[in-house]
């Protein structure tokens, strides 16, 4: 497919205005919305956190005026970001900000499409190949670069069937977040009916005080309150609480527990209202004390802005790790709390977002260094919460958790939609796949016919996000079981080693973390944690030394080509090379493998002899092998082309652990 020129395409392109022509004072109340960054962040224009301005000062910006069915592009502070605004928007035009300027297409473009487009890797190496490199990042001379910019357009018939597929899939997830906000709605109005306004239900199903329940003048509260019902602080209800850690980005030295860290920034990801984007870190395995369970709650300690303050919470429920692959703690900037009884979780997280809507957090903050911080220990032992009855609390838990699970339910969905969307989004553009001509957005699954012979950038590059790099290891282990499940001598051992010269031959950055072991390179924290995870996504079990297949298993296949795709063909090569290989064979293989990369990655040299004399110094496990079984390896790789190219970390020797295998290392897994 030809690049073309974008100038050929464009209707009217135009910057937004000086940053003197919209100043502070300009703002009203209500009136012509002006567009921020976080108006940006998504596809499609993100209508929240609004500014206005007059009609009058709307109109004296001319050209700065966005309408539907403009893509608004930023071109200074954070780059990358391109939304259109859809036809059925709120308003029905927006006053672009200084940052930021708007092209509008002509009928050849489909600006859903373009918006799409420019959310691939192509699309944004393309975006940002005029970025400036010295001071604020920005776009230099943005529109007429913009306009310079050569790119691969489809024809308008095939932007329409793109569009038709991931607008499904983002209206799909758009529903779903409406629902829970209905659901969120249902709790919080429950709440403030029942704790609030005190209108429980009394022994007859009655509201209590609109019935006449009787209520009493608390002093502490300087209120009226429910007969029976006490007065606590917060501390009274928290078991205990957990500090934050930051840990080390990398393996290093003590620092060899990989993590989640969940940031400030992510609270909202957690609460289904954004991404969770939580960097891995390595932390002190000391430190795992740390790590987070099921109904602890996440709060931001430091942090916030001038309009908005410190204490957001989130809840963390089972569910909730099922995005992670490993364990999650929190940041320094956060801290985390469990609470003495399991059936206040919710009259917890209502009354203390309650508290933080009315902006109570405001008068307990500190200041230090610019950051502001939440006086966490002064307010959770200082200020007063009713308590209710023990068999109301209980009551309000179990509508309150079947509206949570309904809300979780969704999120789930959503996290496989939002995947399904992103491995579907650059195959389409670069022409991999394509919609069938009798696809029925109404009625069908989607269905894509391959077109691997398409050339578009470059394909053989695995472009996985830092955040998904655990899962798509799991889904390359799912794909292993399930191309080798057949295979008679296939066993743990097998598994390891496949794993390994699958993730290095195509050089897949997973975040691996291969030590020495008896039989052969080995990621212990990953093979150990495999099985549940299988489990977990309902693909395979493991019983009696058997892998069984579950009711999710065919999703592997989807998960892979989106991942993977790039890489298949020589992943299906290795994959036909190896089958039926014993395991003796693939950990001769494997192990011969890593000592010639490590060879590479240390720059010393390399000879048969020297791979040999580390083959045998490996382990005392390796001294079973002939010299001629080690040579066949050696051929082995060399025949297939599949020699090593220094790819990934240098493997060494376990800390703590001597050479001798481990019972995992040998077990032997038969299929069903």
């Amino acid at each position: 497919m030809k690049e073309t020129k974008l100038s050929l395409f464009i209707e009217e392109i135009s910057m937004g205005p000086f940053g003197s022509d919209i100043k502070v004072d300009n703002f009203i109340d209500f009136g012509v919305p002006v567009l921020n960054g976080s108006n940006l962040n998504s596809h499609k224009l993100v209508e929240v956190g609004f500014n206005y301005v007059s009609e009058e000062k709307a109109n004296k910006l001319g050209k700065a005026n966005a309408k539907r069915g403009d893509v608004v592009i930023t071109h200074r502070g954070t780059l990358g970001q391109v939304a259109y605004i859809p036809e059925d928007s709120k308003f029905d035009r927006y006053v672009i900000s200084q940052s930021q300027f708007r092209v509008r297409f002509k009928s050849s473009v489909n600006p859903i499409y373009f918006s799409y487009l420019m959310r691939t890797k192509y699309g944004q190496e393309k975006l940002l190949s005029f970025k400036n490199h010295v001071g604020v990042p920005a776009l230099a001379q943005a529109t007429t670069n913009f306009k310079n910019l050569e790119l691969h357009i489809h024809n308008i018939a095939t932007q329409q069937k793109i569009v038709e597929v991931l607008s499904a899939l983002d209206d799909k997830i758009e529903l779903n977040n409406k629902i829970n906000e209905e659901l969120e709605q249902m709790a919080k109005t429950l709440y403030n009916y029942w704790f609030v306004q005190f209108d429980f239900p009394n022994e007859t199903g009655k509201p209590y005080k609109s019935s006449g329940g009787k209520m009493v003048y608390n002093q502490v509260l300087k209120r009226e309150i429910p007969e029976g019902w006490e007065v606590q602080v917060f501390s009274d209800w928290i078991k205990e609480t957990k500090a934050g850690d930051w840990g080390k980005d990398m393996e290093e030295g003590n620092y060899t527990e990989r993590v989640y860290c969940v940031r400030g920034a992510d609270i909202n990801g957690l609460n289904g209202k954004g991404e969770v984007k939580a960097p891995q870190r390595f932390i002190l395995k000391n430190n795992l004390s740390k790590a987070l369970k099921s109904n602890d709650f996440i709060i931001e300690i430091s942090g916030g802005s001038p309009t908005q303050s410190t204490g957001r919470i989130a809840l963390l429920t089972n569910k909730t790790f099922e995005r992670f692959d490993t364990g999650v703690i929190c940041s320094n900037f956060c801290k985390a709390i469990s609470l003495k009884h399991e059936n206040y979780i919710f009259n917890f997280q209502k009354e203390w977002q309650r508290l933080y809507d009315a902006g109570v957090f405001f008068g307990y903050e500190g200041k230090t260094s610019g950051i502001k911080n939440f006086l966490f220990d002064s307010f959770v032992n200082s200020y007063k919460v009713v308590l209710p009855p023990k068999e109301i609390v209980e009551q309000y838990y179990n509508i309150a958790q079947c509206l949570e699970e309904k809300k979780q339910i969704n999120l789930q969905q959503n996290q496989e939609l939002v995947q399904l969307r992103d491995w579907l989004l650059p195959m389409l553009m670069n022409g991999q796949v394509k919609v069938s001509d009798n696809y029925d957005i109404e009625s069908d699954p989607i269905l894509i016919a391959a077109e691997p012979d398409v050339c578009y950038g470059d394909t053989e590059h695995l472009d996985i996000p830092s955040n998904r790099k655990g899962f798509a290891r799991q889904v390359l282990a799912g794909k292993v079981v399930s191309v080798f499940k057949d295979d008679p001598n296939f066993s743990n051992i097998k598994f390891q080693k496949v794993q390994f010269l699958a993730e290095h031959i195509i050089e897949a950055d997973l975040n691996q973390n291969y030590y020495y072991q008896a039989a052969g390179p080995y990621d212990n924290a990953f093979m150990k944690s495999i099985y549940g995870h299988f489990k977990m996504q309902k693909w395979f079990d493991s019983q009696n030394l058997r892998f069984i297949s579950l009711t999710k298993e065919e999703k592997i296949e989807g998960y892979y080509q989106g991942y993977f795709a790039p890489a298949q063909e020589r992943l299906e090569r290795l994959f036909n090379l190896l089958y039926q290989t014993t395991e003796a064979e693939v950990e001769i293989i494997a192990t011969i493998y890593a000592v010639w990369n490590n060879r590479i990655i240390q720059g010393t040299s390399i000879s048969d002899n020297e791979l040999i004399e580390d083959f045998y110094k490996w382990s005392d496990r390796k001294k079973q092998y002939t010299r001629d079984q080690i040579l066949f390896g050696l051929k082995w790789l060399r025949d297939n082309n599949l020699e090593p190219k220094g790819f990934g970390k240098l493997i060494k020797k376990a800390k703590n652990k001597n050479n001798d295998f481990t019972r995992s290392d040998t077990k032997s897994i038969k299929r069903k």
